[in-house]
């Protein structure tokens, strides 16, 4: 049975991470050791910390709860800004130790061993849970990149769900074909990424995407807010809304007034050419039109038709 439109929710998250984080600077797999040497080397190259209050207003303004995944390195650094956000009731995730992709882009295969991969797992969510003071439940896969045994691993280590698999027309950052998965909430199979035939005790909250005639835009947010508008995401959100609950996320850094420092160190500057408060707008009109279905992950985990 699918959810009833009427009563399908949005899943809002906030991915905490800042500009570097992403494969325009760190290389995919990264143990840590380019993270910290460019740290080392720019000191002052953070800038996505700065917003996350804003974040904060914008949902306490709209009265919404929301899951704020971080990445544990980053976490640690900010304290006391974890620990804020989770005094005003929102959820903490887990986005990774470092942000280091798991996949390799091109070819899909690990970085990480399952050992290794587990064992930056357990370490990441320690740092968040001994912040925070209670359970980490939800991952997010760094750059969305995951695999049906990085889904297996987060199982065993009692995570209860995962959202980062996105069914779309531009790219597969999976190891899987994604058989049979759309938009709705679903247990994955084992080994995979598909659609399980039983349940389990791990459900993946896959992302929206807009279906133009069969060519499916992601429409969860991210950079494809900054760079295509809030009109493409809406008219997923609401697409994806009529097949059942779906999924939203937007980072602080999205929203940075700033310029970003050392802007030689950018493969890829056209993923950041909108940015501000052009995009803060962007941000506030899909939280305007959700509000009324805006929930974070841990309450949609509460909904007995959660998987139809």
């Amino acid at each position: 049975m699918t959810t009833k439109p009427s009563t399908s929710k949005v899943a809002v998250s906030i991915d905490v991470e800042d500009w570097y984080h992403g494969p325009s600077v760190m290389p995919p797999g990264d143990s840590g050791a380019a993270l910290k040497q460019f740290l080392d080397a720019h000191p002052d190259a953070e800038r996505g910390y700065r917003y996350v209050d804003a974040c904060l207003e914008m949902l306490d303004r709209r009265g919404i709860k929301a899951t704020f995944f971080w990445v544990a390195e980053y976490a640690r650094r900010h304290p006391e800004l974890l620990r804020r956000v989770a005094a005003a009731g929102h959820e903490i995730g887990c986005h990774g130790l470092t942000h280091a992709a798991k996949l390799d882009a091109r070819t899909k295969r690990p970085l990480f061993t399952p050992a290794a991969f587990s064992e930056r797992t357990i370490q990441a969510r320690a740092i968040l849970q001994e912040l925070c003071g209670r359970a980490v439940i939800g991952y997010r896969a760094p750059n969305a990149y995951v695999s049906g045994a990085m889904l297996d691993a987060l199982e065993e280590l009692g995570f209860r769900y995962d959202s980062s698999v996105s069914v779309n027309s531009l790219y597969n950052k999976t190891d899987s074909r994604l058989a049979g998965v759309t938009t709705r909430p679903y247990y994955p199979a084992r080994g995979g990424l598909g659609l399980a035939n039983a349940r389990r005790g791990l459900i993946e909250f896959p992302w929206p995407y807009l279906d133009l005639c069969g060519f499916k835009m992601q429409a969860a947010g991210g950079p494809f807010l900054r760079l295509f508008g809030s009109t493409l995401i809406l008219r997923g959100l609401s697409q994806s809304l009529r097949r059942g609950h779906t999924v939203f996320y937007f980072h602080p850094i999205d929203i940075c007034n700033e310029d970003f420092p050392f802007k030689f160190s950018l493969k890829r500057p056209f993923l950041w050419y909108i940015k501000g408060e052009r995009v803060k707008r962007r941000v506030e009109r899909v939280l305007d039109f959700i509000r009324d279905r805006a929930v974070n992950f841990e309450a949609l985990l509460r909904d007995p038709e959660l998987v139809s």
